[in-house]
């Protein structure tokens, strides 16, 4: 954790940073319903949400983030894949090199609105979606319900998943739509993994056993139909967005008065905004904005509103939702200027080449929840990195010599990354395929070219069977795993609220690591307990590693538990060697988000450093006879007991404890403010005599408290419409020196296609022990171009400008440093 601090609040580094690094971001996942659309990030470590900016809308969302795995996290920017069904998403990058901290960011093709909130586990993060100008918000537990244009919310959040296929729904037949009568029908889109499912579901029931009851009843004509249950926000948008009979016009509006001028106004550019739409083929969009239209009082633009209605409908294949609002609009304008024109398409539905399509029923037909579907998904990148300075040396003390110049190339690599995922399955079976790795060029005389794995493994999952099981090189920080590992993960939902996980299999130390390393190996059971929906999440485990030899690396018991409430979450984490009997992780979160929309955040953390293991017994462990690292705990017999190996390990861990308080706070409507604290205590291990065959070990003193301050200042559409501003400043005070940094980063859409990310950094250290200081300055410039979805090209270029003086004996040395650095590449996504 300190290192970690150290590496956010001390000098500005280079975008560079580390050339080749394990992923931090996994996957996205989105559900579609109504105008609001739900997208869930999962990250591979576990993060803390600190705040995000802007609050309300733009074409840029910002979520500050927190690493609680520090150590696992990549210092270098990621991206994913946007999914298909939220077009107006530009981007998903993970920043991990912001001088302010990690930072997930989201680049949009137009304005949006957005709430973004903690996930259910540690490792999400939940953002919601809905286009401005539908009018309506996405629930979140931080806000109040969605507004669905005055209709009632019946009770319950039972649903009957009727039919799944990946085809859109399209309209009800009259059978079906009989059959369904007295119920709200709606239907959802979920995408993850390249698999897109349009979902038929019929609610709302109050109890599961209802929802069951209604299921047998459709299992004939229906076999594949399951009961689940959703959010308060899907029942909203499910009411919403209903495409039986019963989405006509709320009967509410009939009673309502004339409308105002301003209600007028409303309507005629809502209207405007939807007849964009239509021209641009997004009908979806449009049904949003004319349905918030009609919600208006009545006026003069509601019937030009209602007849778009209905030709959209008309166009996205609903027959029947067509032919409702037509017969509506005849019944409400018997002599408006488009009667005839609606009696028209009114009476072109009704023929036999206007019949609404039948859904196929059949649970093995081609387009049911029973047939499989297989697509491919990935992303291939190529960056290209090169660090090159000039460094001068001059000794006052020896002034004739003069300075000494040094021109050398820090770094001059390609990175060429790719990972591909292949799947396959249908709305309840889904088998997984993925790869992922990259290759490092080192063009530098001497340096070597470097490979890693990041992921190789099979998933399968079965909700008829509530089983899940993932074989091979994969990550998981859970239940005592900590990171990536080589082995196989098995999880069985034993009952809605209890699902039961086994894992075992070989840690991986880094993804360079390209094979099974069978040193280690570890199994581990854990129970989790709370539904889905739940508020509170619980996690009990047992995890056992051991290693060649017959030595107990890590033995633990754990609890996890997780509490997700209106404005409050929280997440701790507590992992106890019972081999050693030590507290090995102690952690707990605590956010909260005040009525004014200010956010304070508190992280308590408490760790052995690196986690006890017998393994850390190697730290330091030289062979007296070849000088060469002692790599096996086997190689320790010779020289020390049993119980004299576990004490070493003991020996060579550190203690560090930490306590971060964050506060957010917006100013006003394009200003918000940020202020964080940390404090920092890391304790010393003792030395190690030489042994018979061994060399000594020194120990580490006691690092003491240390103490982070930071401020941050956010504004957006400063200048233009949607460009962010941040002003950052943070001081450290640590037991060597003092640091004050400042950064100034620039973030210009320059249009939908193309941005400017302009960013200067100026930090100065001083020495506490000697008279020494360091000033440094590097101010850089990145373009982002996205020529076509699903690609994007990058360049930046920026100097590296520093100087530092050392007073030693009375004469002065110098060292200046002037540097390029340059990154260049792009990434595509299919």
């Amino acid at each position: 954790m300190a290192i970690a601090t150290l590496a956010g609040s001390g000098l500005p580094a280079p975008a560079y940073g580390q050339a080749v690094a394990d992923r931090t971001l996994s996957d996205v996942k989105v559900d579609n319903v109504g105008s609001c659309s739900t997208l869930t990030i999962t990250f591979n470590i576990r993060v803390q949400m600190l705040s995000y900016f802007p609050t309300t809308a733009g074409q840029e969302l910002h979520v500050r983030v927190r690493p609680l795995d520090p150590s696992s996290a990549s210092l270098l920017r990621e991206s994913l894949r946007t999914p298909a069904s939220v077009p107006a998403l530009r981007s998903i990058a993970y920043e991990g090199d912001n001088p302010s901290g990690p930072v997930l960011s989201l680049y949009f093709t137009r304005d949006m609105h957005f709430e973004a909130e903690a996930g259910r586990d540690p490792q999400t993060l939940v953002i919601r979606l809905s286009d401005p100008g539908s009018g309506a918000k996405c629930e979140t537990r931080n806000g109040p319900p969605p507004s669905v244009m005055g209709l009632a919310i019946p009770q319950g959040l039972y649903v009957v998943n009727v039919l799944s296929r990946p085809e859109a729904i399209g309209s009800l037949d009259e059978k079906l739509a009989a059959q369904l009568q007295g119920h709200v029908v709606y239907e959802t889109l979920f995408e993850r993994d390249s698999q897109q499912w349009h979902r038929l579901r019929e609610g709302f029931f109050a109890t599961r056993e209802e929802a069951e009851v209604e299921r047998a009843r459709l299992a004939v004509q229906f076999p594949d139909a399951f009961v689940v249950k959703v959010t308060a926000e899907e029942r909203a948008q499910g009411v919403a967005s209903r495409i039986d009979d019963g989405a006509a016009t709320p009967a509410a509006q009939t009673s309502q008065p004339a409308g105002s001028e301003a209600d007028t106004a409303a309507t005629a550019q809502l209207i405007a905004d939807a007849e964009i739409a239509i021209r641009d083929a997004n009908n979806d969009r449009a049904v949003q904005l004319l349905t918030n239209a009609l919600a208006k009082p009545e006026n003069p633009n509601t019937p030009r509103a209602l007849e778009l209605l209905g030709l959209t409908r008309e166009r996205k294949g609903q027959a029947a939702q067509a032919q409702a609002e037509y017969q509506e609009y005849l019944r409400r304008y018997p002599s408006g200027e488009a009667t005839d024109r609606v009696r028209q398409r009114l009476a072109a539905l009704a023929g036999p080449q206007g019949a609404p399509e039948q859904l196929r029923q059949a649970s093995s037909g081609p387009g049911s929840a029973a047939a499989w579907t297989w697509g491919v998904r990935g992303s291939f990148s190529q960056f290209y990195f090169r660090d090159q300075s000039t460094t001068k040396f001059l000794d006052a003390s020896r002034p004739e010599v003069g300075a000494e110049v040094d021109n050398s190339v820090n770094l001059n690599q390609l990175l060429t990354s790719g990972d591909v995922t292949v799947s396959g399955g249908n709305d309840q079976r889904q088998v997984e395929l993925r790869a992922a790795g990259s290759y490092t060029w080192n063009f530098r005389k001497g340096g070597n070219d470097i490979d890693t794995l990041t992921a190789l493994y099979a998933d399968y999952s079965d909700r008829t069977a509530n089983l899940s099981a993932r074989l091979g090189r994969q990550t998981r920080n859970s239940s005592g795993v900590l990171g990536r590992f080589d082995g196989l993960l098995l999880g069985w939902q034993v009952k809605p609220r209890v699902r039961v996980n086994l894992v075992t299999g070989f840690p991986v130390l880094t993804s360079r690591q390209t094979h099974v390393l069978k040193d280690r190996y570890f199994y581990g059971a854990s129970v989790d307990i709370g539904s889905k929906r739940s508020p509170v999440q619980t996690t009990f485990y047992w995890f056992d590693q051991r290693t060649r030899g017959g030595f107990i690396d890590r033995q633990a018991l754990g609890f996890e538990g997780r509490v997700l409430l209106k404005r409050f979450n929280a997440f701790t984490i507590v992992d106890y060697d019972v081999k050693y009997s030590k507290l090995n992780l102690g952690l707990l979160t605590l956010n909260y988000a005040f009525p004014d929309n200010s956010n304070l955040s508190i992280t308590a953390d408490y760790r052995q450093s690196p986690l006890l293991t017998t393994s850390n017994a190697l730290i330091g462990q030289l062979d007296s006879a070849t000088l060469q690292p002692i790599t096996d705990l086997r190689g320790l017999r010779p020289f020390f007991t049993d119980g004299q190996i576990y004490q070493l390990a003991d020996d060579r861990t550190l203690v560090t404890k930490s306590l971060t308080a964050s506060y957010s706070r917006p100013i006003s409507q394009k200003l918000q403010a940020n202020l964080d604290f940390t404090v920092t205590n890391t304790g010393g291990t003792p030395a190690t005599p030489a042994s018979a065959g061994t060399e000594a070990v020194m120990g580490l003193p006691s690092v003491g408290t240390e103490y982070y301050y930071g401020a941050q200042l956010v504004g957006s559409g400063l200048f233009w419409s949607s460009d962010i501003y941040i002003l950052s400043g943070r001081y450290s005070d640590t037991q060597r020196s003092r640091t004050w940094t400042a950064d100034f980063n620039a973030r210009v859409p320059v249009t939908s296609k193309f941005r400017l990310n302009p960013r200067v950094r100026y930090g100065k250290r001083t020495d506490k022990l000697f008279s020494s200081d360091f000033h440094q300055f590097q101010p850089t410039l990145r373009i982002n171009w996205y020529p076509m979805r699903h690609s994007e090209v990058e360049v930046e270029i920026g100097g590296n400008f520093s100087r530092q003086r050392d007073a030693i004996a009375g004469a002065q040395t110098t060292i200046t440093e002037s540097g390029v650095v340059l990154t260049a590449g792009y990434r595509l996504d299919f």
